[in-house]
């Protein structure tokens, strides 16, 4: 193994939620075929982020909604599954105490990636939103009152809305040590943002270590473009972020590369292979 590279997918390798330029697709399978692990980590569960995966047709690893599914492909198979408990939805109900929307469970990949969600509490805007959401998955929705066992596991709890609800909502969560927090753009409605409650282990940070850990690679590179990147990118040996990235993104970069409508990820993998030697 010369090496592995973790990459962002939305924002990075693609602009666009269904289609990734073949160059792209290209030039990674070349990579792997020079004896690099690629890793594709992700936000998105495994059925939305199958719109990309499915044009990648050699071997890789994906790491779904930030982590807390961790799968060998095309093979599908587990390395590791990092889940949420039911116990800590009464803590995410507080901190949504006062506002008008509520937040959605999924429901994770065995289950074919459903969401739970509670129909009476969101306008009819919203639920507009929910219905495209619903669509970009494998399997219907399921509405619930969130009533769980205490042994339900989730991977991923979702919370949307205007950007300065989700950075109240962010507030009130950010350092509680039993969940990970990550505020992102939505890539399906720019105009919102969104909160993705993960175990704490589900990052794309621990993802990156658990990498380094399980194949002891002689160099870590990570390309990626938003908030939740920023500890995969500080985990890495060479980080790449795409110079259209917030300031606290571009702080982390060794290599910035153009916008991913420009394939500017091409040109930035060269750069950072080229910066081995310099470790």
């Amino acid at each position: 193994m010369k090496g592995c590279i973790a990459f962002d997918i939305d924002g990075t390798l693609t602009h666009r939620l269904d289609w990734i330029d073949p160059k792209v697709v290209s030039a990674l399978e070349n990579l792997a075929a020079e004896g690099w692990t690629i890793a594709l980590l992700t936000g998105r569960i495994f059925s939305f982020a199958w719109e990309i995966l499915q044009h990648f047709h050699f071997p890789y690893l994906v790491a779904v909604q930030n982590g807390a599914d961790i799968l060998t492909m095309p093979g599908k198979d587990h390395l590791r599954q990092n889940y949420l408990r039911s116990d800590i939805l009464p803590e995410i109900e507080e901190a949504y105490a006062g506002f008008s929307e509520d937040f959605i469970i999924y429901a994770g990949i065995d289950k074919g990636d459903f969401c739970y969600f509670r129909e009476r509490r969101f306008s009819e805007k919203a639920l507009q939103y929910l219905k495209k959401l619903e669509s970009l998955g494998a399997a219907p929705w399921q509405p619930s009152d969130f009533s769980f066992g205490k042994e339900e596991k989730f991977p991923l709890i979702k919370c949307f809305g205007e950007e300065k609800a989700m950075r109240e909502v962010y507030a009130k969560l950010q350092h509680n040590p039993k969940i990970e927090v990550s505020l992102i753009r939505d890539p399906v409605d720019p105009a919102l943002y969104l909160n993705l409650i993960t175990h704490p282990q589900a990052h794309k940070g621990a993802v990156v270590h658990f990498l380094r850990e399980h194949f002891h690679p002689p160099v870590m590179i990570a390309a990626g473009d938003d908030h939740n990147d920023i500890k995969m990118l500080e985990e890495a040996d060479i980080a790449i972020v795409v110079e259209t990235a917030p300031k606290e993104v571009l702080a982390c970069a060794d290599v910035l590369a153009r916008p991913a409508k420009e394939l500017g990820i091409l040109k930035a993998i060269e750069e950072a292979i080229a910066l081995r030697g310099s470790l």
